[in-house]
């Protein structure tokens, strides 16, 4: 099960090109977000 959204984080990525590296890894990681795991499903979809 999904959980519940809690906050929308606007960010511009190039598809595939996701790291935990700024600005991506402190604008999810303030919200409590997995950065590692973030990256590595948006690469997966995005690539």
């Amino acid at each position: 099960m999904a959980k519940k959204a809690v906050g929308f984080i606007k960010l511009h990525v190039a598809g595939g090109q996701a790291n935990p590296a700024p600005p991506v890894g402190p604008a999810l990681g303030a919200h409590g977000v997995n950065i590692m795991e973030f990256c590595k499903q948006f690469n997966a979809k995005t690539a």
